[in-house]
């Protein structure tokens, strides 16, 4: 996996708005990316002490007014585990020359491996290794920190010698990412309705789906930042980084009329209208 295919969050892009006020970081900047594409104006709505409401408003250029709900999709305990990760760029600063990847399996891991990836790293480099287990497997004099790692955590490290950490004016942190699966990739995303249908149905997304219904307005858009972990390896891998737009709708309620979809990784943002699917760079504005 090289370090530009699987860098920085797409989201940390976006800058916020002193004029959303009042709305979560993530909410902020799906209405700027709204703003950017349909080239709207949002004004926040679930403030001011309103109960049930929709987190935004958009008026839009011709001056009709869409209902603007955020909520993302991920796997159980995906999101702590990145709170806990505590970090924007993905990274912890890198001990020697190669760059590292560390995979977390359990938040459990976290308070050892912050003290304990540099030891190990430096070990292996220092043996021409790139994975801990290949130092595990001498069984003479294992360093404790590598016998924890192999033995009793749930996490995974491994070494990329062929990309420098300092490489010209780039400096690489080690990229450290909870445990993340593998597979082939649906670059067609022809699973994509199907694995959208089984997300859609579990708690809380109902209740979105309720509260745009409720709403007043000419459209209504359901706004879903989606974690590597929300879908099957397959369609979340090709959604990301694939190049094709879904062949079929998403499946929505009647009164949903537009769904976003903005992938945690990568430069482009899905978007479903009552024409069909559309494909948009609003990072890169």
């Amino acid at each position: 996996m090289h370090p530009q295919t699987y860098g920085r969050c797409a989201w940390s892009s976006c800058p916020m708005s002193d004029r959303l006020e009042g709305l979560s970081r993530q909410e902020k900047a799906a209405c700027l990316i709204a703003e950017r594409v349909l080239g709207a104006v949002a004004t926040p709505w679930d403030v001011e002490g309103r109960q049930g409401v929709v987190d935004a408003t958009l008026t839009l250029p011709d001056g009709r007014q869409a209902a603007f709900e955020v909520t993302a999709l991920a796997a159980a305990g995906a999101l702590q585990t990145d709170a806990l990760l505590g970090r924007d760029d993905f990274g912890w600063p890198s001990p020697g020359q190669w760059w590292w990847t560390v995979q977390v399996g359990s938040p459990r891991d976290l308070p050892r491996l912050r003290t304990s990836y540099r030891r190990i790293a430096l070990l292996c480099e220092a043996a021409g290794v790139t994975r801990p287990e290949q130092l595990w497997r001498r069984h003479e004099d294992v360093d404790p920190d590598v016998v924890w790692l192999v033995e009793e955590s749930t996490s995974d490290m491994r070494g990329h010698p062929e990309v420098p950490v300092i490489d010209g004016a780039t400096v690489r942190n080690t990229m450290v990412v909870p445990t993340g699966r593998g597979g082939g990739v649906d670059r067609s995303l022809r699973g994509l309705r199907q694995a959208l249908l089984a997300a859609f149905a579990e708690p809380p997304m109902p209740r979105h789906f309720e509260k745009l219904a409720r709403a007043e307005a000419d459209e209504r858009h359901l706004f879903v930042p989606v974690h590597l972990s929300a879908l099957p390896f397959a369609v979340a891998d090709g959604l990301w980084s694939g190049e094709s737009l879904p062949p079929e709708p998403p499946p929505l309620p009647p009164s949903i009329t537009h769904l976003w979809l903005a992938p945690q990784f990568g430069r482009r943002v899905l978007l479903s209208t009552p024409r069909g699917w559309e494909e948009h760079h609003p990072y890169d504005t």
